[in-house]
């Protein structure tokens, strides 16, 4: 497995989900799996979209019942238990990775920025993944420097994740890591589109 590594506070990139174990290692606040979609959840999710299907969903399961979960809450169109079984395994992988009992899930369809200036969140970790629209944008160690240098005035260079990228971002919330955590932001959504995010928070 290849993994690209960037200076400290520093993120592993790779197109196994193998990175996600990097997050334990100090200094690293960002493990990305990058990895294509499956075609039957992006035939599904499109399908969502052209019929404006408004998603919300908030639920707190143990990972092995994330798809049971799901599948009475999302429109029945085909590739609907693709979606949601591709939910559960994410699940799974992240409640293995932290030893958890149950998530705490939410898929949303947004047409606005939940959160649209950079900040960093005040918990352990997060998982968040971009099934359709533009994915969220990160800061490398040099911009949040420059954004912390400048008084919190929101840069105009940042990274970004791609559609189908996996991402475990570390909070201020991680042990012995306070102010350490990965600055992010939710993405502009472009007019007459919807973008369908997931995150995932620790349930315990």
């Amino acid at each position: 497995m290849s993994i690209t590594e960037l200076p400290l506070p520093r993120t592993a990139i790779a197109s196994q989900p193998a990175v996600f174990t990097n997050i334990y290692q100090p200094g690293c606040n960002l493990a990305v799996w990058q990895r294509p979609l499956p075609a039957e959840v992006i035939s599904y999710v499109q399908r969502l979209l052209q019929a404006d299907s408004r998603i919300s969903v908030r639920e707190l399961l143990p990972p092995e019942r994330v798809a049971e979960g799901l599948t009475g809450k999302l429109p029945e169109l085909p590739g609907r238990q693709a979606l949601a079984d591709d939910v559960q395994q994410l699940a799974e992988m992240f409640a293995c990775l932290f030893e958890l009992k149950r998530v705490g899930l939410r898929l949303a369809s947004l047409q606005t920025a939940m959160c649209p200036r950079f900040h960093v969140d005040r918990l352990p970790c997060r998982l968040v993944s971009t099934y359709s629209g533009p994915g969220t944008h990160w800061l490398s160690s040099e911009q949040r420097e420059q954004l912390l240098a400048e008084g919190g005035r929101q840069p105009e260079r940042w990274q970004q994740l791609a559609a189908g990228d996996v991402a475990l971002m570390k909070g201020d919330g991680w042990q012995d890591e306070e102010g350490q955590g990965l600055w992010h932001r939710s993405p502009p959504v472009p007019t007459g589109y919807r973008r369908l995010f997931l995150s995932m928070d620790f349930g315990e």
